[in-house]
């Protein structure tokens, strides 16, 4: 189903502070997967620099660019604004802890709430669900320098022949959809670069699906994939354990009520 956005107005990042974060956040439920839509928010991310725990101001200050350090900065602190909202907490006392792989949880003892974030030029993605493995990616639609080059290094074998069975005017499209669908799948496991990405296969084509694994026949019964839509200049895809979901789409700020529904699973 096509994302459909209804229209919102800004929310400044100095009206978004505790007392609101919880009124913004729409329930989440068992079977309910939420993906935000985050744009790009820099003219006011200072202001949250004391949102931020000490070892994300530090990462902060590490950037060379100030922008970026700016998009840092106002991507971690909307997310401790939403994440609060939905545990109904303080944004300043959530903690998080990684896996060796470096995949961030919430650190409190069976915590339900599960998240991926990531980011491209020009928008942020945020997924949230309870009780699953989830994983996200979202790419700016662009030609892509060397791409027979990065996909012969990092596709399976399957991809590549798929890829170059692609019309040369939607190569681009379909090697991001393929780079998305790949990405969101390692994020969800939290196995980052130890996952070797040319030894499983995912679909190119509209509907976003894992195909194949070397290491394990039964993988692709595990794992269900969906493909996002954030906006006419952007790519995205979703991983997630299988199961009965229902996606709903949010941009930031929320009304309460879903931007639109991406697709429904019965």
């Amino acid at each position: 189903m096509p994302l459909m956005l209804s229209h919102t107005e800004p929310l400044s990042l100095r009206e978004a502070t505790h007392g609101t974060a919880r009124s913004m956040t729409p329930p989440l439920t068992a079977g309910e997967i939420h993906v935000w839509a985050l744009p790009p928010e820099t003219t006011e991310a200072h202001s949250f620099y004391p949102l931020l725990s000490p070892a994300e101001r530090e990462r902060a200050q590490r950037f060379r660019f100030p922008e970026l350090s700016a998009r840092y900065m106002a991507d971690h602190a909307r997310l401790r604004l939403l994440l609060a909202g939905y545990l109904d907490s303080d944004p300043q006392r959530l903690t998080f802890v990684e896996n060796q792989q470096g995949k961030p949880r919430i650190a409190w003892p069976d915590c339900r709430l599960r998240f991926n974030l990531s980011h491209t030029k020009g928008m942020t993605l945020l997924a949230v669900c309870l009780d699953a493995e989830i994983g996200v990616d979202v790419e700016i639609l662009r030609p892509v320098e060397d791409r027979e080059a990065i996909a012969a290094m990092y596709f399976s074998p399957r991809e590549v022949t798929a890829l170059q069975e692609e019309p040369k005017s939607h190569r681009d499209l379909a090697f991001l959809r393929c780079w998305t669908r790949k990405e969101a799948y390692v994020k969800a496991r939290g196995e980052g670069l130890s996952l070797p990405l040319d030894q499983f296969a995912v679909s190119l084509g509209e509907r976003a699906s894992l195909l194949h694994c070397q290491w394990d026949e039964h993988e692709t019964s595990r794992w269900q994939m969906e493909d996002l839509h954030p906006g006419s200049a952007h790519v995205g895809a979703l991983a997630v354990e299988q199961g009965a979901w229902s996606l709903q789409h949010y941009h930031w700020p929320s009304s309460g009520s879903p931007a639109g529904n991406i697709g429904d699973r019965a």
